[in-house]
C-alpha cells in the first residue's frame, strides 16, 4: 500500500475536497476542514474575487465553525482551539497557520469582509469573525431581547397580587419561585433558569395560575407553551396538569388542563413543502404569553425566528438549564443570556440592564433525599475533579462508582441490568401496558458514545443477545418483540409522536402494539410508526429532557474530546434516585476537567453592551 492510498480512500468515502488546493487541501486533507467548509469558501472567494489564501482559510474556518456549534470564530485563537477528533494534536498545530496579527489585518481589509451594516458574506466584529446569517441572528436575538429589556416594570394590581400570593405564599425564606413568577408578571421578558429538581416547571405552572386567577372579568390571557422536542413538550404538559390538581378554583383548573405544551416548529407553523415557518414578525403569533421550556437545546436560528415571531405587546419567558448540554446546531442561546447571573458576583449583575430579568432557582427539590446525586453535579457543573471524585469515592446508597470492568461490581450490575429488561419482557408479555411504561421509566443506560466497546451499540447487542438466551421464541415477529423499548426519531405530526417519544411494544389482543404515555396510553401498530430505534441504551444527548429512577453512566474506556462536564452533568442529572458512573478515574477527571467550548457574541451583546 503506497503511502497515497490513505487520501484515496478518503476521496472515495467523501472527506477529501478533490479541488481544494495550496493551504486548503493541507488543512482538508487533515480532516480540519471537511468539503462543505472548502467549497462553500471557494465559492464566496470566487464571487467576491478574492485570492488571498489566508482570506480564503479564514472563510473555511467560520464554516466549519457553524457546523461545530460555533456562532462566529476568533483567528487568534484558532490554532488552539481546533480539534480534530482521532487526529493527532500535534499534526494539527504543525498545519500552515497564518500569523494571527497578520491573518486579522489581512482579512479585515478583504472585501469579503464587512461590518455588519452591507451585505458582506462575512462579518467582523472586533475579534470575531461571522458568516453573514449568523451575524444577523445574533443581531436579532439581542436586539429583540434588548427592546423588551428597556420597557419599565410595572406593578401589579391588587386581583393579580392576591392571585399571586394564593399560587405561591410567602415563606418568609427568600423564595426565589416567587422572586421569578413576581418578575415575569412585571414585565415582558424573564429567564428562569436552575438546575434538575430546582422548580422550574412547577414556577411555570404557579405564573399560569396566577394569570388565570388574576384576570380581570374572568378574561383568560392567550398562552402557549412550548418546548424544543415532543418529549420535552409532553413533560412540560403534564407537569402544568398535575399543579392543576392540586388548585381548587374550577374554572382555573379546567383552563390549565386545557392548555397543551407544543414543538417549537408546531407553534410556529413549519412547512416542510416550503421550507419556512407560518408565523413571524409579518404574521406573528396571536398569543399574550410565549413560555418555552429547554431553552439549552435551542439553537440561534431556531431562538431568532421564535423571538420574531412573538408581538411586541407579548410576554416572553425562556426556562431552561444553563449547564446542560447545548443544541447540537450553532449557539449557546440559553447560557449566553444567563451569563453571569449564575455566579456569586453582584457587581457583574448589577452593571448590565437584564441582570433583574434573569432568576436563577437554586434550592433542589428532587434530589433532597438522595443529596450524593446533588453534591456530585455541583462538583461537575463547577469542574471541581477532586470533589466529584470525594463524593464518588465516598459510594452511599445513591451514587455508586464502577472503575474496573472486570470487576464484581460490574458483573452485580450488569446481572441487575439484564433482570430488569427481563421483567420488562414479562410485563410486557402479559399485556400490561402501564405496568410496562413504568417498568421502562425505571431504568436507563445512557452512554457517550455511539459506537465502539463502551457504547450505546454494544449495550444494546449485548442486552438483546441476553434476552434471546432467556426467552425460548423471543423474536416472533422479526425486529419486534414484548418488551422491545423504542425511540421515534424523527417528527409526525400525524400519530402526535415526536423525536425522542420513547415507548415499549406490549402482546395485547389484538397482536403486538407500541405503547406511549402521552397525557394517557396510546397504543400504536409497529408498522404505523416511522423512524424509531431500538433504546436499551441511549445516548446521553438523545436523553435530554427525560427523567429516569435511575441512570447508569457509561464513560468510554479511554478518554474522548467527546467528554465534558456538561456531558457529564446532563446524564447524572436524568435521574430521580439512583446512579451509577462507570468509568476510570483520568477518563472521569477528563470529561470533569473539561467544558464545552463555542464562541458567540451574544452574552457580550446582552451583558456588556457591546455590539
Amino acid at each position: 500500500m503506497t503511502t497515497l492510498d490513505p487520501i484515496r480512500l478518503a476521496v472515495a468515502d467523501g472527506s477529501i475536497a478533490v479541488s481544494a488546493t495550496g493551504v486548503l487541501a493541507v488543512f482538508n486533507e487533515v480532516g480540519v476542514l471537511g468539503p462543505l467548509d472548502v467549497h462553500a469558501a471557494m465559492v464566496i472567494a470566487r464571487l467576491w474575487g478574492e485570492t488571498d489564501e489566508q482570506v480564503i482559510l479564514a472563510a473555511a474556518l467560520v464554516v466549519r465553525g457553524t457546523r461545530s456549534g460555533h456562532v462566529c470564530i476568533r483567528l487568534a485563537t484558532q490554532r488552539e482551539a481546533v480539534v480534530v477528533d482521532g487526529q493527532d494534536p500535534e499534526i494539527v498545530d504543525a498545519l500552515p497557520w497564518p500569523d494571527p496579527a497578520l491573518w486579522e489585518v489581512a482579512v479585515a481589509a478583504s472585501a469579503l469582509v464587512g461590518d455588519g451594516s452591507g451585505d458582506e458574506p462575512l462579518v467582523l466584529v472586533e475579534d470575531r469573525l461571522y458568516l453573514e446569517r449568523y451575524f444577523r441572528y445574533e443581531e436579532q436575538v439581542a436586539d429583540l431581547i434588548l427592546a423588551r429589556v428597556a420597557e419599565p416594570r410595572v406593578e401589579l394590581d391588587a386581583g393579580l397580587r392576591a392571585a399571586f400570593d394564593a399560587a405561591l405564599p410567602d415563606d418568609g425564606d427568600g423564595d426565589r419561585q416567587r422572586l421569578a413568577v413576581e418578575t415575569a408578571l412585571a414585565g415582558r421578558f424573564t429567564v428562569i433558569a436552575g438546575g434538575p429538581g430546582t422548580g422550574k416547571t412547577y414556577t411555570v405552572a404557579a405564573l399560569l395560575a396566577t394569570l388565570a386567577a388574576g384576570s380581570p372579568d374572568g378574561e383568560l390571557p392567550q398562552v402557549a407553551l412550548a418546548a424544543p422536542t415532543g418529549k420535552a413538550a409532553a413533560r412540560l404538559t403534564q407537569a402544568v396538569a398535575e399543579y392543576a390538581a392540586s388548585v381548587e378554583d374550577q374554572a382555573v383548573r379546567e383552563w390549565l388542563l386545557g392548555i397543551e405544551a407544543k414543538t417549537m416548529h408546531r407553534l410556529l407553523g413549519w412547512t416542510w413543502g416550503r421550507g419556512q415557518f407560518v408565523h413571524h414578525a409579518r404574521n406573528p403569533l396571536p398569543y399574550d404569553w410565549l413560555i418555552v421550556d429547554e431553552l439549552s437545546m435551542v439553537s440561534l436560528p431556531l431562538a431568532a425566528k421564535l423571538l420574531d415571531a412573538v408581538r411586541p405587546e407579548a410576554a416572553v419567558v425562556l426556562v431552561g438549564d444553563p449547564f446542560q448540554l447545548t443544541a447540537i446546531e450553532a449557539g449557546t442561546v440559553l447560557s449566553d443570556i444567563v451569563g453571569p447571573a449564575t455566579d456569586d458576583v453582584p457587581e457583574a449583575r448589577s452593571s448590565a440592564a437584564i441582570s433583574d430579568r434573569v432568576v436563577v432557582l437554586e434550592r433542589v427539590h428532587r434530589f433532597e433525599e438522595t443529596g450524593a446525586i446533588a453534591e456530585f453535579a455541583a462538583a461537575v457543573r463547577v469542574g471541581n475533579s477532586d470533589a466529584a471524585l470525594d463524593v464518588l469515592g465516598g459510594g452511599g446508597g445513591n451514587i455508586t462508582w464502577i472503575e474496573n470492568r472486570a470487576s464484581i461490581d460490574f458483573s452485580a450490575l450488569w446481572e441487575r441490568v439484564v433482570e430488569q429488561r427481563a421483567t420488562l419482557v414479562q410485563v410486557a408479555r402479559s399485556g400490561r401496558k402501564e405496568e410496562a411504561l413504568q417498568r421502562l421509566g425505571e431504568l436507563a443506560i445512557l452512554c457517550a458514545h455511539r459506537q465502539g466497546p463502551a457504547s450505546v451499540a454494544r449495550w444494546q447487542r449485548d442486552l438483546e443477545t441476553a434476552l434471546d438466551d432467556r426467552f425460548t421464541g423471543l423474536r416472533y415477529h422479526g425486529e419486534w418483540y414484548p418488551g422491545r423499548p423504542v425511540m421515534i426519531t424523527s417528527n409526525d405530526y400525524t400519530l402526535n409522536l415526536f423525536n425522542g417519544d420513547i415507548g415499549v411494544a406490549v402482546d395485547t389482543d389484538e397482536g403486538l402494539r407500541v405503547v406511549f404515555d402521552r397525557g394517557g396510553i396510546r397504543t400504536f401498530s409497529p408498522s404505523h410508526l416511522g423512524e424509531r430505534t431500538t433504546v436499551h441504551a441511549l445516548t446521553i444527548h438523545k436523553s435530554q429532557g427525560s427523567q429516569f429512577e435511575e441512570v447508569v453512566v457509561v464513560l468510554p474506556q479511554e478518554t474522548s474530546r467527546l467528554l465534558t462536564r456538561e456531558l457529564l452533568y446532563t446524564a447524572v442529572t436524568r435521574a430521580s434516585g439512583q446512579v451509577t458512573v462507570i468509568g476510570d478515574e483520568s477518563v472521569l477527571r477528563q470529561a470533569v476537567e473539561r467544558s464545552v467550548q463555542r464562541t458567540s457574541g451574544l452574552g457580550v451583546r446582552l451583558w456588556d453592551g457591546n455590539s
